[in-house]
């Protein structure tokens, strides 16, 4: 039987671990903003032009903010709490809500969880499915 003391420290590995990758994120694509670069060119250069964001927490807002003044258009976001969601300008759907189309691409932003929601979201869609740390890698060059 495991303690209390040993799932709140189990607990506070994953979280911990999660902040970290999602800081890695960021810090790449600080660096390419700071460097003038954007993540467009990669839906351009892919010919991807209507996306949803799976994960509408702080990377998820921040790739909508990017693209929302482009011409890839984000069709929707969404998110296992899509009812907590308020975000101008995007409906978010949680994820048991419907069948996604009308999209290209489906972008993860939750990363550390990445292939359990590619099965969730494989059978709700036939649209791609792309990692945020993907995109920004290739964006790195």
């Amino acid at each position: 039987m495991i303690c209390k003391c040993e799932k709140k420290v189990t607990k506070a590995v994953v979280t911990g671990k999660r902040f970290e990758i999602g800081f890695q994120i960021l810090n790449r694509w600080l660096f390419l903003s700071q460097n003038g670069k954007t993540l467009i060119p990669f839906f351009h250069n892919n010919f991807i032009k209507n996306i949803a964001i799976y994960g509408m927490g702080v990377l998820g807002e921040r790739l909508y903010d990017e693209l929302k003044n482009s011409d890839i258009v984000v069709k929707y976001g969404i998110d296992r709490i899509a009812k907590s969601k308020n975000i101008s300008g995007i409906k978010i759907y949680d994820i048991d809500e419907k069948y996604f189309h009308n999209i290209d691409v489906i972008v993860v932003t939750p990363v550390q969880d990445y292939w359990a929601i590619v099965e969730l979201l494989e059978q709700r869609t036939e649209a791609v499915i792309l990692s945020l740390d993907d995109i920004v890698e290739y964006c790195m060059g």
